[in-house]
């Protein structure tokens, strides 16, 4: 009896020794799994940053080169509809051509629709452009 004893304490412990191990395998994938994807969320926020980044450094070029253009040949000093459609194409073909390609690569993985970002990154950052005017 007791030599069957030590044999299926052997067996257990061996059982046992799998299971920790295997367990041990498993919560080190998800742990890195885990890791993974928050770093993807970085990734992805940083590429935001850049987008929006772009975008305005854009904004600020088409007020110097063109905006200011518009609103002086204008009787009342404000932009026509063709004009801000001509504006906002361009918004978006100089943004894009200044983002890399590594950038709009990962947002499009991520199913961001790197156009319209660029639209309402434009928008926004030209509705605080006119209150931090009219709050001088």
């Amino acid at each position: 009896m007791g030599a069957i004893f030590q044999i299926i304490v052997q067996y257990v412990a061996e059982i046992l020794g799998l299971v920790i191990v295997t367990a041990i395998g498993v919560l080190g994938t998800y742990i890195l799994s885990k890791m993974n994807k928050s770093q993807k969320l970085k990734n992805i926020a940083a590429a935001t940053e850049i987008v929006v980044a772009a975008t305005q450094e854009t904004v600020r070029r088409l007020q110097q080169t063109l905006v200011e253009g518009y609103k002086e040949a204008a009787v009342d000093g404000k932009l026509t509809q063709a004009q801000i459609h001509e504006l906002n194409t361009q918004l978006l073909q100089i943004t894009l051509a200044h983002l890399g390609q590594p950038t709009l690569d990962l947002l499009t993985a991520a199913k961001i629709d790197v156009s319209s970002l660029i639209t309402n990154a434009g928008e926004a950052f030209i509705n605080q452009l006119k209150a931090d005017a009219e709050a001088e």
